[in-house]
């Protein structure tokens, strides 16, 4: 993913962090989904590095 251009990249985030919004009631809700996306990234990127990727 840090090969793409910024362009990609942000409106990547910009997706990622509407459906966010619009499944979270407050923001309580929002942190809890960043948060868990966030630990789902770190464990995939980490089995990743192990794996020689």
């Amino acid at each position: 993913m840090f090969s793409l251009p910024i362009s990609f990249r942000l409106l990547g985030v910009v997706i990622l962090g509407s459906a966010f919004f619009s499944m979270a009631q407050n923001k309580r809700d929002a942190a809890l989904l960043g948060g868990t996306f966030l630990f789902g990234l770190g464990a995939i990127e980490l089995v990743l590095r192990f794996g020689g990727l």
